[in-house]
C-alpha cells in the first residue's frame, strides 16, 4: 500500500538541513541518535553462550545493516554533499526522521497509485483547482540536493496554498465518493490547522509551516 507523509514544517527550515549551521547540525544528530540508536547482539543463553567470540559476534557488539544509519550519511547530508544511490533510503529515512520531529504536525494517508488517480479524478470532477490536487503535492520539488529514488516522490505547498486547499478540499466533500470523502475530510481537517501554527510561530522564532509531502508507492 502506498502512503503519502505531510508535514507541517516550513520549507525553508528543510532546506537548512543541507548547509546547516552548528546548531541545526547539533540538533539533527541528537534526533538521529535518538531515532536510530545502536543496535548490538544479545548474549546467546544456555551453553551456547560460553563459546566465545570464536562462534559468534561478542555480546553487545554493534550490528551494521546496509540499511543501518552511518556517520558518513549524517554529515553528507548535513554538509549537503552527493549521496549514492545506494544510500538515497538511509538518508531519506534520517530526513524523515528530523521531520517527524520538528513538524508542527503530521497526518497520513494510505494511498496506492489506483486510489490516488481514482481520487484526483473525483476532486476534478467536483470541480477543484488542479493547483489543490494530489498530483500537485508531489510535483513542486522541495530545492533540496538530496534526490529521489524509484517509487519515491516529494514535494511542498506553500503556506498560503496549503490554507486555500483546506477550505478548497471542504467544499469539495459533498460530491466525493464515500471511500474518497473519507480520506478528504480528515485531510481538510488537518489542512485547517495551518491557520493555528501560523499565528504561533513568531513567538517560536519558526517561520510559517508549509505543506512538505513525501510519497511512497508501494
Amino acid at each position: 500500500m502506498g502512503e503519502l507523509r505531510l508535514h507541517a514544517i516550513g520549507v525553508d527550515e528543510v532546506r537548512d538541513v543541507f548547509c546547516a549551521s552548528d546548531a541545526v547540525a547539533a540538533e539533527f544528530r541528537r534526533v538521529v541518535a535518538e531515532a536510530f540508536p545502536p543496535e548490538t547482539t544479545p548474549r546467546p543463553p544456555g551453553m551456547l553462550g560460553k563459546l566465545g567470540p570464536l562462534f559468534r559476534k561478542p555480546a553487545g557488539a554493534v550490528l551494521v545493516r546496509p540499511d543501518t544509519p552511518l556517520e558518513e550519511d549524517v554529515a553528507d547530508l548535513l554538509a549537503g554533499r552527493y549521496v549514492r544511490p545506494e544510500r538515497q533510503p538511509v538518508a531519506w529515512r534520517l530526513l524523515e526522521a528530523y521531520l517527524v520531529e520538528k513538524s508542527w504536525s503530521r497526518h497520513r494517508i494510505e494511498l496506492d497509485v489506483t486510489r490516488f488517480n481514482d481520487l484526483e479524478f473525483d476532486l476534478a470532477r467536483a470541480g477543484v483547482d488542479p493547483r489543490f490536487g494530489l498530483g500537485r503535492l508531489v510535483n513542486h520539488e522541495l530545492g533540496i540536493p538530496l534526490q529521489t529514488y524509484r517509487g519515491l516522490s516529494t514535494g511542498y505547498t506553500p503556506h498560503r496554498v496549503a490554507l486555500e486547499a483546506a477550505s478548497v478540499w471542504r467544499n469539495a466533500l459533498p460530491h466525493l465518493s464515500a471511500q474518497n470523502r473519507a480520506i478528504a475530510e480528515p485531510y481538510a481537517a488537518w489542512l485547517a490547522q495551518f491557520h493555528h501554527y501560523a499565528q504561533a510561530a513568531p513567538a517560536r522564532g519558526r517561520p510559517v509551516p508549509d505543506l512538505i509531502v513525501i510519497y511512497r508507492a508501494g
